[in-house]
């Protein structure tokens, strides 16, 4: 089975991997130049089981050095959205304390025209609205309403935009 469908823009080294599938709908651009760790590093995108999912729709800009890592529960980025260096999203804790425990997970829904700043967090079962600005180094636990600027950790809304 073929992990990755689409054709973004690579800008930058970056490592597709997993069992489940990466779907890039429309124009995606991959990696940044002139940017924070252009020469340093390499995004990585894992659809770790067979049921990962992860979509990221046209018009959407990754920055340089992102990881993002689905483990059944899916990731979904709408249109348009600006995401910084360094972000992490990640559906599941990845593993539990101990290995006699399943990863808890919850599907992350990121809505159209977000900007998302450097190294923030979003974590499982996470909803970001339309329209939304996540503060750089936020680390995102819980959903953001469309329209809303979340910043701090845990991330919480610091200012509703018109």
């Amino acid at each position: 089975m073929k992990i990755v469908s689409g054709s973004p823009a690579i800008r930058q080294p970056v490592l597709f991997c997993g069992k489940g599938r990466i779907v890039f709908e429309g124009k995606v651009r991959l990696g940044c130049y002139p940017s924070p760790y252009f020469f340093s590093g390499y995004s990585h995108i894992e659809a770790r089981t067979t049921e990962s999912v992860i979509r990221i729709c046209d018009g959407t800009y990754i920055n340089n050095n992102c990881v993002f890592i689905s483990e059944g529960a899916g990731i979904d980025i709408g249109r348009k959205c600006l995401i910084g260096p360094e972000v992490c999203i990640f559906d599941s804790d990845l593993h539990g304390i101990d290995d006699r425990r399943k990863a808890a997970q919850g599907p992350i829904t990121i809505g159209d025209d977000i900007f998302i700043g450097a190294r923030v967090m979003i974590l499982k079962g996470v909803r970001i609205g339309d329209h939304a600005t996540i503060a750089a180094g936020a680390i995102v636990t819980r959903d953001v309403p469309a329209r809303a600027v979340a910043a701090g950790s845990p991330a919480r809304v610091v200012k509703e935009l018109a």
